[in-house]
């Protein structure tokens, strides 16, 4: 063991050597300099060094909005161009966010002002009243609802609020207050949005289709003794409110008479439903055979885009269905030639039918009522024409067709009547030209409903309301439009007189083809076309010899 003399020289000697080595010991150690900026440290002073970041947010500093991401400068501070919207501690009072106040900035207010009593008025560091050093100062559980501190409410006090003034629904519970002076609004429940029906009836008559609250487009018909109906509808919630157009009960004119009922939920949702009531006009004509013929009476209408492009026609009756395959087979007594993979059954229209066998239906309808045919073939009796008689092929003697348009018989319609009927006549403004119904996309379009209420459409295509199954549907399955008439558009298209050609231009007068031709025109659309193929001013041109699954016909008379 090393000792230490006790010596007092050696021992200062000893000392003075220790001394001296610490001090060269300590030439080596390496030391941090402070502040020394863009040395990737956070020296004190800095905000901020490269990446090294004492906040990464303009709202960590303060401030209440930001532009882009906060980034450090080259003197090691924040680049603050990217923070806007103000801050606590600018000077500047930002309501918007909160703020009470903003340091010596208190709004021109004192605790009088704010009916506090006397005191002195601060503002705290987070820009919110220091009331402390008024002499009322507010406190929660004071009694009194101080709103200035951030009160909602006090005890029983609610200041007036409910959940209904709180925006909540009239079927909420009661509003109450908590503990620290804040609403309690577990009572209170969301407006309802129900703006859906629980029943809608008519006075007389029957709603098609029936009442379901998805189904907002309806039609009744009523006969024309029927001079007065009443709507009545209820809505499915209590707390929505409904209003019915026009005022009930309505005064019905002849033809369809259009009301809607508009459900509006607590919310504001609305949802519209529309009944379109048809009185049946006294000359409305029903046969034994195919039943009702829908009266249309005479007018002028605009048939496309040139304004001096009109067609008149005379009044006539419409069979309000396309003829049926037992319809067929009842009046002919031939076979039903109808493609059955493609039909749902014997009310359904008949198809695969050509045209002369379409005529030839006519005069056997005319023959069995009683009436006077229209048409006339030369060499052909069509009291014992057999369908085996009626041509297949082109056939000129059929073609060279001779017509009584005096006759009170059944025929095809021209495409002049069967354009103004499918666009509804002038039921829009009795009496006046039709300027607009050319526009329609379907028979029975107000331009905001549903072709798929209406027409039987669009099967394997991906359009909205298209029909799923691959077929007809029974006549009348959909809404009629406004005349009474159904399926006007789609189902099947209907064989029309007219020879196919362009059509003259200016105006005309029981317009009824070109003659001779080669072809004869299809109207309306079918179960397995496009909606385009519904527009009233779209046309198919066919061999009078043709035969589909997807063509009928309906018929006509004076």
């Amino acid at each position: 063991m090393t000792v230490v003399s006790e010596d007092p020289m050696m021992r200062s000697l000893f000392l003075n050597l220790l001394i001296i080595l610490l001090f060269f010991g300590s030439c080596n150690t390496k030391t941090k300099t402070v502040g020394s900026c863009g040395d990737g440290f956070l020296d004190p002073g800095e905000a901020c060094d490269g990446s090294q970041m004492s906040a990464t947010t303009c709202t960590e500093l303060g401030y209440y909005e930001q532009t882009d991401t906060l980034t450090c400068r080259s003197d090691c501070t924040f680049d603050l161009t990217v923070c806007t919207g103000g801050r606590c501690g600018d000077g500047i009072i930002q309501a918007g966010d909160g703020e009470d106040c903003d340091g010596e900035n208190l709004a021109g207010l004192t605790c009088d002002g704010l009916q506090l009593g006397g005191g002195i008025l601060r503002c705290l560091d987070t820009c919110r009243w220091d009331l402390t050093g008024c002499e009322l100062a507010a406190r929660c559980g004071d009694g009194v609802v101080q709103p200035i501190a951030g009160e909602e409410c006090e005890g029983a006090d609610l200041d007036g609020a409910t959940c209904v003034t709180l925006g909540y629904s009239q079927g909420s519970g009661s509003l109450g207050c908590s503990a620290g002076c804040e609403f309690d609004e577990s009572a209170c429940v969301p407006m309802s949005t129900n703006a859906d029906l629980s029943s809608l009836t008519v006075s007389s008559g029957t709603l098609t289709p029936p009442f379901s609250a998805g189904t907002t487009s309806y039609s009744v018909m009523v006969p024309m003794e029927v001079t007065t109906l009443t709507v009545t509808a209820t809505q499915a919630d209590a707390l929505a409110s409904l209003e019915i157009n026009p005022s009930q009960p309505m005064t019905l004119a002849m033809g369809g008479n259009p009301a809607t009922v508009t459900v509006t939920a607590e919310s504001g949702a609305q949802k519209v439903y529309s009944v379109v009531i048809t009185r049946q006009t006294p000359a409305d004509y029903e046969s034994a055979n195919i039943g009702t013929l829908k009266y249309v009476p005479a007018g002028t209408f605009q048939r496309d885009a040139m304004s001096t492009n009109l067609s008149t026609v005379s009044a006539f009756w419409m069979s309000q269905h396309e003829i049926t395959r037992a319809q067929w087979t009842s009046v002919t007594q031939w076979a039903d030639p109808s493609n059955v993979s493609y039909s749902s059954g014997a009310g359904d229209p008949v198809q695969m039918v050509n045209w002369y066998a379409a005529m030839a239906f006519c005069n056997k309808l005319s023959l069995r009522e009683g009436l006077t045919p229209v048409y006339s073939v030369s060499g052909v009796n069509f009291t014992t024409l057999t369908y085996g008689q009626v041509p297949a092929g082109v056939d000129p003697t059929w073609d060279a067709v001779t017509v009584n348009w005096s006759a009170n018989g059944y025929r095809l319609p021209t495409e002049m009547e069967w354009m103004w009927a499918a666009m509804g006549a002038d039921s829009a403004s009795p009496g006046a030209t039709n300027t607009t119904g050319y526009l329609k996309a379907f028979s029975g379009s107000t331009g905001s409903n549903d072709i798929g209420d209406y027409v039987v459409f669009g099967y394997a295509t991906s359009e909205i309301g298209a029909t799923t199954t691959e077929r007809s549907d029974p006549v009348g399955s959909k809404i009629s439009n406004e005349l009474g008439l159904y399926d006007m558009s789609g189902n099947v298209y209907e064989w029309i007189w007219d020879w196919y050609a362009t059509v003259p231009a200016g105006s005309l007068t029981d317009y009824r083809g070109a003659l001779p031709g080669s072809v004869r025109v299809g109207r309306g659309g079918a179960w397995s076309s496009g909606s385009n193929t519904c527009l009233m001013t779209y046309r198919k041109d066919y061999s009078p010899t043709s035969s589909f699954s997807s063509f009928g016909f309906r018929v006509v008379r004076y």
